[in-house]
């Protein structure tokens, strides 16, 4: 099956932020709803064939009560006559021989889908809101051989088994791409920090700096931990509005201070989130300020809550 080489054989993907730490109450899920209607919009057209996957988790012998009433997802009810359901071994453990996954799978289009009441469940999945869903949703393009799969509130991933098949989606909505993952994901495209690295040393070296400095921020990471995180980076003024514009394409906040009579430019790159991801965020900064000829000069801390 189709679903089964793109989520376990393709080693191409890309994850996307839906959800934005930055945000916060109706705001909060209109944006992680507008980011997912239009990566969903961008792949799949009305004529597709697309194949709707549910997939639920349980002890064994449940009675088949987590069926994940897909039903209210579509515009035809009577669709769900052609439900096909079996059971794998459990999807987060196959040595756990007291749980299985009933999968469902449905054969649908686009037009035949309730899309925003869709996503909303997805959305909705960790908080105490409806609607919701119980389980895992994914779309499967058997047209185009793209899997969408939105885990919750915060992200999406999408496969496919060809890389071609994704650039234009890395194009569209570099911005949104999970920062965490971006290094990852330029390289497998060979674009952006594709051929930037760090030596050993020099990565050693950061994160000795990060311990160092969130001991000195006496913020504790096991508690909430969000923070406004503000990276400086020092850039030759020839090269300051090609690396600007590169950190715009993520999810970080670009502003540049000039220095009088200088020939280099202080470049800040902003982002909310918790103090905890510190050790990825400096790498990116870093491998920026290498890219473009510059020093990167360390990083500052503001509590949110």
């Amino acid at each position: 099956m189709l679903y089964n080489q793109l989520i376990k054989e393709s080693s191409n993907w890309i994850r996307f932020e839906l959800g934005l730490e930055k945000l916060e109450g109706i705001e909060y899920f209109k944006e992680m709803h507008y980011r997912a209607k239009s990566i969903l919009n961008f792949l799949f057209n009305d004529s597709d064939t697309i194949w709707l996957i549910a997939s639920v988790s349980n002890y064994k012998n449940c009675k088949g009560t987590d069926l994940p009433k897909i039903k209210r997802f579509l515009r035809n009810k009577k669709l769900t006559y052609n439900l096909k359901c079996k059971t794998v071994p459990y999807e987060y453990d196959e040595e756990d021989t007291e749980m299985e996954t009933i999968q469902y799978s449905l054969k649908v289009n686009k037009k035949s889908m309730r899309l925003d009441y869709l996503i909303e469940a997805i959305g909705n999945k960790d908080f105490i809101r409806k609607p919701m869903i119980n389980g895992n949703l994914s779309f499967v393009n058997e047209t185009k051989g793209i899997l969408f799969h939105m885990y919750d509130d915060r992200g999406c991933d999408v496969f496919s088994l060809k890389k071609d098949t994704l650039l234009p989606l890395y194009h569209k909505f570099r911005k949104w791409i999970l920062d965490y993952n971006r290094i990852e994901i330029d390289r497998a495209f060979e674009e952006g920090l594709f051929n930037c690295y760090e030596t050993i040393e020099e990565k050693e070296m950061r994160l000795k700096t990060n311990e160092i400095k969130i001991k000195e921020t006496e913020i504790k990471l096991n508690q909430v931990n969000t923070c406004h995180i503000t990276h400086a980076l020092e850039i030759p003024n020839q090269f300051v509005q090609a690396c600007s514009d590169e950190i715009g394409l993520t999810g970080f906040t670009v502003v540049v201070v000039l220095y009088r009579g200088s020939n280099s430019t202080i470049v800040n790159a902003t982002k909310t989130e918790a103090l905890a991801l510190i050790d990825y965020q400096t790498e990116l900064m870093s491998l920026y300020s290498k890219k473009y000829k510059g020093n990167y000069k360390g990083w500052l801390a503001e509590k949110v809550f």
